[in-house]
């Protein structure tokens, strides 16, 4: 078992992800590719 680096979360060598160097867990990866937010009144 490994800890995330991110959220402190308990999981399994096999769900660990590399994000900048950071083990983390696949919650915490998910988190981290979230579509930008687009601006107020959007485009035409």
């Amino acid at each position: 078992m490994a800890i995330c680096a991110k959220c402190g979360v308990e999981v399994k060598e096999e769900d660990m992800y590399e994000d900048h160097g950071l083990q983390i867990c696949e919650d915490c990866k998910m988190k981290g590719t979230r579509s930008p937010a687009k601006p107020c009144g959007g485009e035409k």
